[in-house]
């Protein structure tokens, strides 16, 4: 995973640590501060990758915070998870329209906290350039939506490329069903583990030779191991 820089601005010391915790854990660098002027100044000074924002916190308050980032030139394009103890749609909306690219409930579970980070910056690096993602033969060209071995175009459905992609783009790294459910499925109730491992089925079946690159790591996930690696 490519190392990112995040920032969270939350006065809640006891939830600031974990989070801090849990995200370094993952190889983020993390910046922490406890009150929304604190929080702007060093956002200007670092330019971090996400923030990841309280709404109520002392002086402005995470809603005007996100509403400064996004009219300041500097910071407008800097991601930004909200975080709240309030569930309702009202809440929501407020968030979304002052900038935030997502909005998370306290209290929340470690992983899906990663989750919601992990697709975030995802979404974010698609937008900002990358066409392509090779591996060992295997060619994902993101805005045609195909995938060649060894130069050879292959037929693959949506979810199969969505799979692919997510797994192709964090190599080394055991992605848990709950992570692919999260950022493939976007969290549909219907959609279960088995659900899952018949896609990851699929998608082995579609790479034939390649798929040996899809490993499975019992009782966390799948990873995607590059011929370098193995």
């Amino acid at each position: 995973m490519i190392e990112s820089k995040i920032i969270i601005v939350d006065d809640d010391a006891a939830l600031t640590t974990l989070l801090k915790k849990v995200l370094e854990d993952e190889g983020f660098m993390v910046i922490t501060c406890k009150d929304t002027d604190e929080g702007y100044k060093r956002i200007l000074k670092s330019k971090p990758d996400l923030a990841v924002i309280d709404i109520r916190m002392p002086s402005v308050g995470g809603l005007e915070l996100s509403r400064m980032l996004r009219t300041n030139p500097i910071t407008k394009n800097i991601p930004i998870i909200m975080l709240t103890v309030e569930s309702t749609e009202t809440s929501k909306v407020l968030g979304f329209e002052h900038g935030a690219d997502d909005y998370i409930t306290k209290p929340f579970g470690n992983r899906e906290f990663i989750a919601r980070v992990k697709s975030l910056l995802r979404r974010v690096r698609r937008k900002e350039g990358v066409k392509k993602i090779e591996h060992d033969g295997i060619i994902m060209l993101l805005d045609s939506k195909t995938v060649t071995l060894n130069n050879k175009q292959i037929s693959i459905r949506p979810k199969e490329f969505d799979l692919l992609y997510m797994l192709m783009s964090n190599p080394n790294v055991v992605l848990s069903r709950e992570v692919i459910l999260e950022n493939v499925f976007e969290y549909n109730a219907v959609v279960a583990t088995r659900t899952i491992d018949t896609h990851i089925k699929n998608l082995r079946h579609i790479l034939g030779p390649w798929s040996k690159h899809i490993v499975t790591v019992f009782g966390l996930g799948f990873e995607f191991i590059p011929s370098s690696k193995k």
